[in-house]
Formats: structure tokens, sequence, C-alpha cells
């Protein structure tokens, strides 16, 4: 099959800020991609100053970070919006060459992250980048515009079965938070400070340049898309063998420790099972959870809804686009914590919700490998 390096194909955009303009304000999603805050959240986030936000024009090409991860989309849904400042732009060269759809998948494909993980540069695996001229002299197959057309309806068509699945996932945990509200809201109970609620907090460890032990490490997305998401993961080398400490187990309440989007920094959930072979990496923050205090469902809900989301936007502090919170401001925040009787009424019908989840969960893992298998033998002209 016929390749051309991605610079041939694509070029920075000429970046304009928003200055005083009224834009949408879009933020970038792991399994979505590019989404407008109105949708993914019911209302605007981003703070009221969006005036240094970069403006993209329909058909440009957004690209976030980690970039690793996949974190990379076409802006398709405005003739403008507005993304984080720290997002690079880009603009498709010749529409005639190639088609963004296509484009699109190869660059969110396993190929196409691994070639970004082998040429990323940095001393720390979490300042790890990747330069602006590998990215470009990365080789990308170019089959006939047709061909490539053809191949992105098949994929595009194989990811809505995966986006369907998330849904119904998403559509249970929406089932919770109305439970939630239902046996909570309106009533006054005791309040008490998170650090109580999780006596111990510890920061994760994430892989290093030249280590030599490998382990399974989650990436961000594995908790900050709703729920638990173990596929979210990577093989990392670690300097050391991860401690216990420093891998997942089911006492512990995992939480975002930093984010370029304030409305994920302090995202927390659990995993409903110990996994020893998963390590947190350390832009997670763990904190083992008071049992005889809290019931881990009651406590996972609880920190979603908006008092305690408040609270925590309100101690993140950024440093160059990061929003990032620490131990210490996570121990201070405040939640209600109704008697354990009624945390356990609450976490009994939690788990008739989620019932469900493990055949859905099942069913996605499979979708997922479908999908793979379909990008690799796209990519490689067998599809």
């Amino acid at each position: 099959m016929k390749h051309a390096a991605l610079g041939d194909l694509i070029a920075p955009a000429k970046v304009r800020r928003a200055d005083d303009g009224n834009f949408p304000v879009l933020s970038m999603t792991m399994h979505a991609g590019l989404i407008s805050q109105e949708e993914r959240f019911k209302k605007r986030i981003a703070s009221s100053d969006t005036s240094d936000y970069k403006v993209v024009e329909k058909g440009q090409l957004v690209v976030g970070f980690p970039i690793n991860e996949g974190v990379l989309d076409f802006q398709l849904q405005f003739d403008s919006a507005v993304v984080s400042p720290a997002y690079g732009v880009w603009e498709v060269k010749d529409e005639s060459a190639v088609d963004r759809r296509y484009l699109k998948r190869y660059l969110t494909s396993p190929r196409a992250i691994q070639y970004y993980i082998a040429k990323m540069k940095g001393s720390t695996a979490r300042r790890r980048s990747l330069p602006t001229n590998e990215f470009v002299a990365m080789p990308v197959p170019l089959p006939a515009v047709d061909e490539q057309r053809r191949i992105a309806e098949i994929l595009d068509r194989a990811d809505a079965i995966r986006a369907k699945r998330r849904r119904v996932l998403a559509h249970l945990d929406l089932l919770t938070d109305s439970l939630f509200e239902r046996m909570f809201g309106g009533h006054s109970f005791e309040v008490a400070e998170a650090g109580r609620v999780m006596p111990v907090m510890r920061n994760g460890l994430s892989p290093a340049t030249g280590g030599e032990y490998p382990a399974t490490v989650l990436t961000l997305s594995a908790i900050t898309q709703g729920g638990f998401d173990p596929s979210a993961s990577k093989i990392g080398l670690f300097a050391v063998d991860p401690p216990a400490d420093k891998r997942v187990s089911k006492g512990d309440f995992l939480m975002c420790r930093g984010n370029g989007n304030r409305s994920l920094v302090g995202v927390g959930t659990y995993s409903r099972e110990d996994r020893p072979d998963l390590v947190f990496p350390d832009t997670v923050i763990a904190g083992r959870v008071d049992t005889a205090l809290v019931e881990m469902d009651f406590l996972e809900a609880a920190w979603r809804r908006r008092p305690v989301r408040a609270q925590i936007e309100a101690v993140a502090r950024t440093t160059n686009g990061t929003y990032k919170v620490n131990q210490q401001t996570l121990s201070g925040i405040l939640l209600q914590v109704p008697p354990i009787g009624f945390q356990r009424e609450f976490a009994d019908r939690v788990a008739q919700i989620n019932e469900r989840r493990p055949a859905v969960a099942r069913a996605l893992v499979v979708d997922d490998e479908l999908f793979a298998s379909l990008q690799s033998r796209a990519f490689r002209g067998e599809l």
C-alpha cells in the first residue's frame, strides 16, 4: 500500500484567539473526541474568560494530550468553536488526497499510538511529549480516496456499536445518580471532611525512562470516563517493581490528580475487585476508605454531586494549562455522611442496578476486540 508522511497531508493552522468572541466551547474526550461542553455537561464549565482559547474552524484537526492515548479529533460540529490553548490545531492540505474520517481512524489506531510512544521525548513519563517533527514524519498508509472512505465507513459502523454499549453503561450511572437524589436530596446529614472518610491517601507510580520492571498501568481515562475501566491501561516499564500500595485495591477510591479539563480534575471512582495486576499512575491519588463510615457506592455517587464538584474545582490550581489537586486539598473537601444503614440500603439498590453491568462490559470487550481486528486489517490493506 502507498504511504505518505503525515506532514504531506496536514499543516499547522493559523491560530487566532477567541478574544471577546462568543463561541461554543469544546472538550476533548477519550472515546467520543470533541464534544461541546453544553452537550457533555448540560452547561458550560470552562472559565468565563475564554479570550485565550484557540478558535477552531470546521474541518480542522485538534490534537490533545497525552497523544499516546489517541486524544485527537476533527472539528465538524460548528462553523467555529474554541478549545483549550494547550491543544494543537492543524489544517488538511489537500482534501482530494485524504478523507478526514479515514485520517482520524488511522491517527487513533493502535499502530499510530505505538509510533507516538516510540517517538515521545522527555525525562519523566508524565512530561513526555511527541516532538512536532516526529509527528509530521509519521508514515500514513494512503490508498485511493474512495477506498479510504470505504474503510472509514466500516470502522465508523463498528465503532457505533461500541458507542451504544458505552451509552448503556452511562445510563446505569444516571440511574444511580437518580436514586441518590431520591434518597438523600433535600436532607441534612452529618458533614465530614474527605480526610476523615479517606484517612490515608497516597499518589501512584508512573513508568520511568530506562525502567526495567514491566507492569500494566492505568491511564487517566480508566477513572475519568464514568466508572472504573480496567481496559484503559497500557504496559509500562518501572524503575522498581511497583509495591502493593501502588496497585489497585477495592478498598481505595481513585481520584484524578491533574487534568487540562477542570471538570475532570478530582473525579473519582473505585474498582469493585482487588486488581493487583494493575498499577495506578502518579496522576492518580488513592484514598483508603473507612468503610465503617461510608459505603463505597455512596461515596462514588456523592463525589459526583455538584456540591462536592464545586469545592474540588474551587481548590484546583492551574499550572501550564493543567488543573491540579493534591492530597491536602482533597482532604479538606466536605461531604454529607448519612447514617451507615441508610447508605447500605442505597448500596443494595445500586447492586441491583449494576447486575446488568458485567454482561454489557463483556460485550464491550468483544466489540473492542473486533474493532481492533478491523483496524489492523484496514491499515494493512486487508479489509
